[in-house]
């Protein structure tokens, strides 16, 4: 019998799992103590990126410019019907309290975040859907800031992920975030 191709086997995803989680935890503490100076880091490591990770107005515009009309359509239409939505999900959900049994009291309250961080794949796709769902439905639930970032390729980010980034209400976006590390296989590493 010829195998094309072959499970991975549990011992080996375990072990590569325990691979990834090191490999992040060990991220997080450098970026915990050496801040930003750690992230120029990983950009570089990662994605071979020196440039802002704050997406200046200037370059989104530029960016936004380069989308051809007929994807705008498409990113606006997508972004209508997803935030239609979330509206209705937010307005369906409402604070409660029932007594089920002397003193026993239960009930649900609605408490909204104040801020969002919402990555946007980009490596090999780009994800502008991913945007839309992400941002327009944090933004319908009330967050009042929200931050977006996709990994950039090549000088930027991809343009049709800035617009929909930028349509859904992202109030800041990030050029940074995430790579494919020949380390842990077909397995993605995002930071």
């Amino acid at each position: 019998m010829e195998y094309l191709k072959k499970a991975i086997s549990a011992e080996a995803v375990a072990d590569e799992d325990e691979k990834i989680q090191a490999a992040v935890k060990g991220m997080l503490e450098r970026i915990h103590s050496e801040g930003e100076e750690a992230v120029k880091f990983f950009a570089k490591q990662f994605d071979n990126w020196e440039n802002d990770f704050v997406l200046s107005e200037e370059k989104k515009q530029s960016l936004i410019a380069q989308v051809p009309q007929s994807v705008k359509d498409d990113i606006d239409f997508a972004h209508r019907q997803v935030k239609r939505f979330a509206e209705a999900q937010r307005d369906s959900l409402v604070p409660f309290e029932i007594e089920t049994e002397d003193g026993v009291r239960l009930g649900q309250k609605i408490l909204p975040v104040q801020c969002a961080g919402c990555y946007v794949p980009g490596g090999r796709y780009a994800h502008a859907a991913s945007a839309i769902m992400s941002v327009a439905t944090a933004k319908a639930a009330g967050v009042p800031f929200i931050v977006a970032c996709s990994p950039p390729r090549g000088d930027s980010i991809n343009p049709a992920v800035t617009y929909a980034m930028h349509v859904a209400g992202a109030d800041v976006i990030l050029e940074m975030g995430g790579t494919r590390n020949s380390d842990y296989g077909d397995r993605s590493v995002y930071w």
